[in-house]
């Protein structure tokens, strides 16, 4: 996975669903370097070391070969540096579990 940008600059750009005036957004780009689709049921986002949300039931599927993006988005009522990240697991087309680390990933202070 790669993130684009990163660093990600502070925004004030409204989240929906979140009322915190700081606000970063960023890309989240899933290649899937291997020769079988693969298929991504759980996200678990952290930010600064601590579990913030997860989601299971996504069903995102890559083929072998293959890109998707997904865009990603955090609010904050502090406006200062927060280090985010996000993991996912799921099963390839062999149905062998995948756990996959994202990278650490920089939101700038305002």
């Amino acid at each position: 996975m790669t993130v684009s940008p990163n660093p990600v600059p502070w925004s004030s750009n409204p989240i929906p669903n979140c009322s915190l005036t700081n606000t970063w957004t960023y890309t989240q780009i899933l290649d899937n370097v291997g020769s079988v689709e693969i298929t991504l049921s759980d996200r678990t986002d952290f930010m600064d070391g601590a579990v913030l949300s997860t989601r299971s039931g996504l069903g995102i599927v890559i083929g072998a070969g293959s890109k998707t993006t997904l865009t990603t988005r955090f609010c904050s009522a502090s406006g200062v540096e927060h280090h985010t990240r996000t993991d996912f697991t799921g099963t390839d087309a062999k149905n062998n579990r995948i756990n996959f680390r994202g990278p650490d990933v920089v939101l700038s202070k305002k």
